[in-house]
């Protein structure tokens, strides 16, 4: 099947990703929009109602104006190219202009896949998680291990919390067993790959500047 991708940010509803965390794929039958940690959009063509070239200080890109319920209004894909070209690939491809019925099998993978996009992530287990990482910084501040000092940037709760948020990540972006555990779709990963690199690179300056350093 005839494709393309885009990499860019995503704006939905006040959620806002930027480049490189967006990704626009069309097929002629099928425009997916994976939004980061927000998941993945998926359309048919007749749920769509317009696609409209944007500008705006965060760049160019394209709104689409749709008639999925469970999805958000407000959805636009921006990126760092020309919004027309944008708008000459899709109607290239075929996903704009072509009269052909789409498919059986891509309808129903299409309809199947839009009731379980959102937070890619099982709810039960990013609760724990944040509740983890809270109760493990609030040790810091009653200074349960009492490590504090004058010099350090953050304590052993802090530090603890910052590698297993990286350990997660990396055994996320390695480990089938994991992703099937955490994920409500490992095959999903695609979508937060970047998020999780960005995270992983994050907490590992932030563990090595702010912890390591202090406690050698």
């Amino acid at each position: 099947m005839n494709q393309f991708e885009e990499t860019g940010g995503v704006r939905i509803g006040g959620f806002k990703a930027t480049w490189p965390f967006g990704k626009l794929k069309v097929s002629e039958f099928k425009l997916e929009l994976h939004a980061s940690i927000k998941g993945k959009f998926v359309f048919k063509r007749s749920d769509i109602t317009s696609i409209q070239p944007t500008a705006s200080i965060f760049g160019n890109g394209i709104r689409i104006n749709h008639r999925v319920e469970k999805y958000n209004k407000d959805i636009v894909f921006t990126f760092s190219g020309n919004a027309e070209g944008l708008m000459a690939k899709l109607v290239n491809i075929g996903f704009l202009n072509s009269t052909l019925p789409t498919p059986v099998d891509i309808d129903q993978e299409i309809t199947i896949q839009q009731q379980q996009s959102g937070f890619p992530i099982k709810i039960p287990i990013a609760i724990g998680i944040v509740v983890i990482w809270n109760l493990l910084i609030l040790m810091d501040f009653t200074n349960v291990f009492h490590t504090k000092t004058g010099i350090a940037m953050f304590g052993i709760g802090t530090g603890i919390a910052l590698a297993s948020v990286f350990l997660l990540c990396i055994l996320l972006l390695i480990s089938d067993f994991v992703r099937r555990l955490v994920m409500k779709n490992s095959n999903d990963i695609a979508i937060i790959r970047p998020f999780l690199l960005f995270i992983c690179f994050i907490t590992f300056m932030l563990f090595t500047l702010g912890f390591l350093p202090h406690y050698l």
